[in-house]
């Protein structure tokens, strides 16, 4: 139980070092933003995936129709 407590204590303190305090803060700015845009662009994508798909379903169901109800009666 005390591994996993001082491993803990020993990340942090390392983190501390290697950034030091004061620029924790600006570190966790910069996260935050990453994570934000992150999503929006993930969101983006998503609905760009959507609309395609959309249009390939009525393109696919236009097709159908037309092979249906052929306009070229002889």
């Amino acid at each position: 139980m005390f591994s996993g407590f001082w491993s803990w204590v020993l990340v942090i303190v390392l983190v501390v070092a290697i950034f030091s305090a004061d620029k924790l803060p600006d570190l966790k700015k910069f996260i935050e933003k990453s994570t934000k845009d992150g999503l929006e662009a993930a969101k983006k994508g998503a609905k760009n995936v959507e609309e395609k798909i959309a249009k390939v379903k009525a393109e696919k169901e236009k097709k159908k129709d037309s092979d249906e109800n052929p306009d070229n009666e002889e």
